[in-house]
């Protein structure tokens, strides 16, 4: 029993390392097949009812054939129907997502991954590349951003892989070490529209699969290209920050502000 605690236990101080040397990191730790299950269930019904939604909740959804061609190789929008390329606020739709956050296994990768025991949530979304034509991200830094961020670079995002991913499926790409650089020198590249671009195969492809967790600093250079597998790539993706660093942006969503729950002793 010692001996698997202990080997947990290297496990997260690697992955924590992991994280501050390259800027990305697979948590060790996978979430739990049932809610993983009615994580799935929950988002492919949202995809389901699309028409039968109200148009409140509609507006909640990010939607391909509203995106450019050139992110989906050129396929026009009528080769894609009511296909949703992002859900946003997903616990309006299913309360299951609010249990996501709450879990231990997230609380405790934020926590040992920012330093912080005093976490709270900033958003939710499942962004969804769909098989054959699900949409390649270019090369970008999550902080700074107009929409969910904090003065400083205090939050980061978790990445659950609900059907896994890999080079064919659009796996999001991180070039090692391109978060050492300073919240002045990330916001300068931002306002200034000079960040690097390398070319869609270049860096490092995170593969993983079903269930697992990616940990993103919010200044490592990332990206993907399109999936153009016969699977589908749905992640949720989770932002958390530090308490004492209000947001900044301008967006908030239902679940803003959120703490999240410290175990009972």
């Amino acid at each position: 029993m010692h001996s698997m605690v202990r080997q947990a236990n290297d496990a997260r101080d690697q992955a924590v390392l992991a994280y501050h040397q390259d800027g990305y990191t697979a948590w060790p730790a996978s979430l739990s097949q049932d809610l993983l299950h009615r994580l799935g269930s929950a988002t492919h019904a949202i995809q389901s009812q699309v028409a039968a939604l109200p148009q409140e909740m509609q507006a909640l959804l990010a939607f391909e054939r509203d995106l450019s061609t050139t992110g989906r190789g050129g396929i026009d929008a009528k080769d894609v129907g009511d296909a949703i390329f992002i859900i946003g606020d997903p616990s309006r739709f299913d309360p299951v997502f609010l249990e996501l956050v709450q879990t231990p296994i997230i609380r405790q990768a934020a926590s040992a991954l920012l330093g912080c025991e005093d976490l709270a949530l900033h958003f939710i979304n499942v962004t969804i590349k769909h098989p054959r034509f699900g949409r390649g991200i270019g090369w970008h830094r999550d902080y700074p951003n107009p929409s969910y961020c904090t003065e400083h670079a205090d939050f980061l995002r978790l990445m659950l892989c609900l059907d896994g991913m890999d080079e064919t499926s659009g796996a999001t790409r991180f070039i090692p070490g391109s978060h050492m650089l300073s919240d002045a020198q990330a916001v300068e590249e931002k306002t200034q529209r000079n960040w690097p671009k390398p070319s869609p195969s270049t860096g490092c492809a995170l593969t993983c699969g079903t269930g697992h967790i990616v940990a993103i600093h919010p200044k490592v250079l990332h990206g993907g290209p399109m999936n153009t597998s016969s699977r589908p790539r749905r992640n949720i993706v989770i932002q958390i920050g530090k308490a004492s660093a209000p947001m900044t942006g301008t967006e908030r969503d239902s679940v803003s502000g959120l703490r999240l729950r410290r175990p009972l002793p």
